[in-house]
């Protein structure tokens, strides 16, 4: 890269990143043991040791990093999967708008992140439609199949299979056009 270029692309603060990963503050080294608690905690969602330890992943990777938002929506989808076996229903619901939202919060200020889209999807398919949580599972599922085509997760296998594994599933759109109805 020419001399020139560098200095204009640093000057002009560019992104030099992949558009999945766009202001994002965690990088993909560091969300690997996050991806491979998250598809334990998933698999085995009524394992309370899986979802415990799904948290403490996440209670770790906020508490090194405290500003760190995708951390934070990390966290939050840990906290909204151990809802699920929450027993009292005033609670239950609380605790899910709380939670919710700060996923919402994360995806907000990085709504290019790929993880955070994939857990939005994740939790929409799995909550009940009373909650009304579904609106952008079109949306997200479109946007998680281009991170895939585009290798987002191609250095962890186990979790691209498993994602893959997901739009099977739910028979996901495996398509990067939505279709208009």
């Amino acid at each position: 890269m020419p001399w020139s270029l560098a200095v204009c692309l640093v000057f002009f603060n560019w992104p030099t990143s992949t558009p999945l990963l766009q202001g994002s503050n965690l990088p993909v080294e560091e969300r690997m043991d996050l991806w491979a608690a998250y598809r334990l905690a998933s698999i085995h969602k009524t394992d309370t040791a899986s979802l415990a330890n799904f948290e403490r992943a996440a209670s770790d990777c906020c508490a090194g990093q405290p500003e760190n938002n995708v951390a934070a929506g990390f966290f939050a989808t840990a906290k909204l999967m151990q809802v699920e076996s929450m027993t009292n229903l005033v609670e239950k619901l609380e605790s899910f708008l709380q939670w919710k939202s700060e996923l919402e919060r994360s995806i907000a200020l990085h709504p290019t992140d790929a993880d955070l889209r994939l857990f939005r999807l994740s939790v929409q398919l799995h909550v009940p439609m009373l909650l009304a949580y579904s609106s952008d599972i079109e949306k997200d599922a479109t946007f998680i199949w281009t991170a895939l085509e585009t290798g987002f997760w191609a250095s962890d296998s186990l979790h691209e299979t498993f994602i893959r594994e997901i739009y099977t599933a739910f028979e996901l759109p495996q398509s990067t056009l939505i279709n208009e109805k």
